[in-house]
């Protein structure tokens, strides 16, 4: 089992960004993964990007709950 998985990691790890997106957006509509796995994906894919203080993203909650 541990070649399959090495086998699909090689392959999937070749894909073209675009492509491996379409295979996640795939594994997520056909529930194929659990919500768990589903959130490491996301953390995984965002991880790099800018963060912002949680004083700063929750005056911004705030202020979109009050608008609505």
């Amino acid at each position: 089992m541990d070649q399959v998985i090495e086998g699909l990691f090689t392959v999937i790890r070749g894909l073209e960004p675009k492509k491996r997106q379409e295979l996640f957006k795939k594994l997520f509509a056909q529930g194929m993964l659990s919500k768990d796995q589903q959130d490491i994906m996301v953390i995984e894919s965002r991880r790099g990007e800018p963060s912002r203080p949680l004083p700063q993203v929750a005056e911004r909650l705030r202020n979109k709950k009050c608008n609505q």
